[in-house]
């Protein structure tokens, strides 16, 4: 005799029987969830079979939500499985795995992809993460723990590990006075904590990512996140170059920055040999060559050296590294791991920077960047020409993204001439 799905019979009794789905296994001690109904008669067992189906898959759903404190998910499954069972929901939750045993598998598994800056800052995410929500089981983080976690990253400070040392987090929440970290900071944050639960779900250790859809708006502008430069703080710049002969990137970084918009990094680790003449117009060529590094595809083009550094002496610079057989235009600027080569100039230029030209903390190296690009849009540069300029993608458009070609040098330049900053720079003397 056939009986409904889920009812079988053995020695003379009814039992309701269904499997555990495979995304709620990580729940439950068994694979099968088996209970006795009680009752011989087939007529009963149907009826109370209807009753027990629709509870059973209401739990299952649930416990989808992802949302559930640990201790309501232990009495859910605890109240859909025997009496029997349940002394292996114990067994089973101390076999659960905690977050840092995750976090450990997951970098192991990720880190070959990851550059040593990227590997630094996914350390100091889940560290705090740790330090925050507690060594928890993954699969007891619910989305309430995540808005709570979200919560606490925007009442603390950024560096906290480097600005206070040796404090606890309910220590450094109970300082006064403490600057919160950005919007970008902590969506940056639960990003990172997104990433490692989307790992987690497609190991099957949890069903759901409770950090999905946790992103907070920011109402801020791209364009308020850095402040521009003035006028007047570049006539500072230029005031305050220093002109030391054995220290010429404090120089020509700076002015080079001013001038075309690169990036810093993309300055600090240009060899001489991506100084070019291309089209009949000296170049940087912007490359991912050697030991050099770039932010995107965007990020490797070639830009026309501005006509005022040319004036300053920059080409007899480069000509004279040329003859002296030396390898890069800054060979003060060690490589590391973490920064590439602009680790100990980006040190030097923010002090520089707030002893020299402005203590508005919005105000940093890629200013140059926001004042170089402001300057050309008040101009009337178009868009695209921007764009290349600074390296950023044109996919906006599919005409400019995908069927258009790189601009010439002579547009390029024709744009660059239009950073005219109406200072005069002192020459430094080789």
């Amino acid at each position: 005799m056939s009986y409904p799905t889920h009812l079988i019979k053995v020695n003379n009794r009814f039992y309701y029987k269904v499997k555990v789905p495979v995304d709620l296994q990580n729940h439950f001690p068994c694979t099968f969830i088996k209970k006795s109904l009680k009752t011989p008669d087939l007529r009963e067992a149907k009826t109370l079979l209807v009753a027990m189906e629709y509870s059973t898959h209401r739990s299952f759903t649930l416990l989808r939500t992802g949302m559930l404190p640990a201790d309501t998910v232990r009495l859910i499954v605890e109240g859909i499985i025997p009496t029997k069972q349940k002394t292996a929901v114990v067994t089973a939750e101390v076999k659960g795995k905690l977050l840092t045993e995750v976090i450990k598998q997951y970098v192991a598994d990720k880190e070959s992809g990851w550059t040593s800056k990227s590997k630094m800052e996914f350390n100091s995410v889940f560290k705090l993460l740790v330090d925050v929500v507690g060594n928890v089981e993954i699969a007891s983080i619910t989305k309430p723990m995540v808005t709570e976690l979200r919560s606490t990253l925007q009442k603390l400070p950024p560096n906290i590990y480097k600005k206070h040392p040796g404090q606890t987090i309910q220590q450094v929440l109970s300082c006064k006075d403490v600057e919160p970290m950005s919007t970008k900071s902590v969506n940056k944050h639960v990003s990172r904590l997104g990433a490692l639960l989307r790992y987690c779900v497609d190991e099957g250790l949890i069903a759901t990512n409770p950090a999905s859809g946790l992103k907070i708006v920011d109402k801020k502008r791209p364009d308020e996140e850095r402040s521009i430069y003035s006028v007047n703080d570049i006539k500072k710049i230029v005031s305050s170059l220093p002109k030391v002969q054995s220290k010429p990137e404090r120089y020509w970084i700076p002015l080079i920055g001013m001038y075309s918009g690169l990036r810093l990094n993309e300055i600090c680790q240009l060899y001489v040999s991506d100084i070019i003449c291309f089209d009949g117009l000296w170049s940087f060529s912007i490359n991912a060559e050697k030991d050099k590094r770039l932010k995107n595809v965007a990020s490797e083009r070639v830009i026309p050296v501005h006509p005022v550094l040319i004036e300053l002496g920059f080409l007899k610079y480069v000509e004279c590294l040329k003859a002296a057989d030396v390898p890069r235009l800054w060979m003060n600027l060690m490589w590391t791991s973490v920064n590439g080569h602009g680790n100990s100039f980006s040190n030097w230029y923010q002090r520089f920077n707030r002893i020299n030209i402005t203590d508005d903390p919005k105000k940093v190296f890629h200013s140059f960047r926001h004042t170089v690009t402001d300057t050309l849009k008040q101009a009337g540069v178009s868009e695209t020409v921007i764009a290349e300029l600074v390296g950023h993608s044109n996919s906006g458009s599919m005409t400019m993204g995908r069927y258009g070609k790189r601009y010439q040098p002579k547009v390029l330049l024709d744009a660059l001439v239009q950073l005219n900053y109406g200072v005069t720079v002192p020459k430094w003397n080789m």
